[in-house]
């Protein structure tokens, strides 16, 4: 073999072995291919979320408002003696913080000066009585000597018209004549005298009559002196800032002590804007002062002990508080015994009825979602429903919808949801 053909071959071996190099890889890829195993693809299935539920129920709901107050007295009466005078008794009661009744005796001045100035009175108003019984009887005898001098009065005259016509045919002298006349002038100068001696004793009766009015009135100011120097109680209430003492020499200006009104305990709380504003906006026209007549709660607590008293609105504040909006409320105690603990500076909570939403949905809040909207089920799949919120009531929320009673309304969220899904109640 000739060295050309030798060199030959060698170039063809080149050229031959990256050749069988890639024949082998193809068939190696071939058969790697052949014999995989096959992949069988499975079918989707949708995913089902578990979520919680309520029954949609169309309810009458009066959620209350509670607000906090303070008990305060209503009418405070100042016990300050009516005369002056020195202390001679005190009630077992005129002691600090003491409950006393309607009526009790308080405090009694010495009344030994007034009962004085009464007899003194009545001896005034019974001489003045016994000055107008004689004047009237004197009255009586001057009206009877005015009848008399009238009578004699028209016989002087009925003698003097006689003489005159004797005179006249001249069978009587001038003489008598002339008596006669004198007699009849002297009968007119007693009745003229008469009557005004008459009307002088009425004049007098008249004085006498306003005497004896005044010797009256200044013997009631005078009992009724006597009446005041003894201090009753005016109501039912507790004592508070009692002075007196037994001995004490008091005026009609001295305060001997202060009596809370029982009756008159009242709770003074705010509204604030928001809800004072709500119950605003639903009151008529026509049903007279705002709030005023509205029944409420009162809890007081102490400790572990709870009372509940009744009250009723009496009056709303003068002026509305410029900082919060609100304004201040006064509700009175309904007939609050006076054995109760309560006194004026507790702390109190206040539970005031709020306005009445009738056929609403009470939802709890976690079943509202964005843009006033919650979820409702319907053949398994979640449907979006927008509501009308009304209120919150603690966790909870009124709102008001077209919804079916006992449709199921999801409680639970989660970043995924949305109208359409499919889900199951657990």
């Amino acid at each position: 073999m000739s060295a050309r053909s030798i060199e030959d071959m060698k170039k063809f071996s080149k050229f031959l072995f990256p050749v069988l190099i890639v024949a082998v890889a193809v068939v190696g890829f071939v058969y790697l291919k052949s014999t995989r195993p096959q992949a069988t693809p499975k079918p989707v299935t949708e995913k089902v979320w578990p979520v919680s539920v309520v029954e949609a129920h169309l309810v009458d709901v009066q959620p209350p408002i509670t607000e906090f107050g303070t008990v305060v007295a209503g009418s405070v009466v100042e016990l300050r003696p009516l005369v002056d005078g020195r202390i001679v008794k005190l009630s077992k009661n005129f002691v600090e913080g003491a409950t006393v009744t309607q009526g009790e005796t308080m405090v009694v001045i010495d009344p030994f000066d007034y009962e004085v100035d009464v007899v003194d009175k009545k001896a005034a108003v019974a001489e003045a009585e016994a000055r107008l019984k004689e004047t009237r009887s004197d009255l009586r005898a001057q009206r009877q000597m005015l009848r008399i001098a009238k009578s004699q009065v028209r016989l002087r005259r009925t003698d003097l018209d006689r003489k005159k016509k004797l005179s006249a045919r001249g069978s009587l002298s001038q003489k008598s004549r002339d008596d006669a006349s004198i007699a009849y002038n002297e009968a007119r100068q007693s009745v003229q005298n008469q009557t005004q001696l008459s009307e002088r004793l009425d004049a007098k009766i008249e004085q006498l009559v306003a005497a004896l009015a005044r010797s009256r009135a200044a013997l009631s100011q005078a009992e009724r002196n006597l009446s005041e120097t003894t201090l009753i109680a005016p109501e039912d209430g507790y004592l508070a800032s009692a002075v007196a003492a037994v001995g004490q020499r008091v005026g009609s200006s001295d305060r001997l002590a202060r009596l809370i009104v029982t009756k008159r305990l009242e709770v003074s709380f705010q509204l604030s804007r928001r809800d004072f504003g709500r119950l605003a906006g639903t009151a008529r026209p026509d049903a007279g002062p705002l709030l005023v007549g509205r029944k409420i709660k009162v809890d007081w607590r102490v400790g572990q002990q709870s009372f509940r008293y009744d009250a009723t609105i009496a009056r709303l504040g003068a002026e509305i508080d410029a900082a919060s909006g609100g304004i201040r409320v006064y509700a009175r105690l309904d007939a609050p015994n006076r054995q109760t603990p309560l006194r004026p500076g507790a702390f109190v909570q206040v539970s005031v009825p709020g306005n009445m939403y009738r056929k609403v949905l009470r939802l709890p809040e976690s079943a509202l979602g964005a843009n006033n909207a919650i979820y409702a089920i319907q053949k398994g799949r979640l449907v979006t429903q927008q509501v009308d919120v009304l209120r919150r009531v603690a966790k909870d929320v009124l709102v008001r919808a077209k919804i079916p009673a006992g449709t199921k309304i999801v409680t639970t969220h989660f970043p995924e949801i949305g109208p359409g899904l499919r889900v199951e109640v657990r």
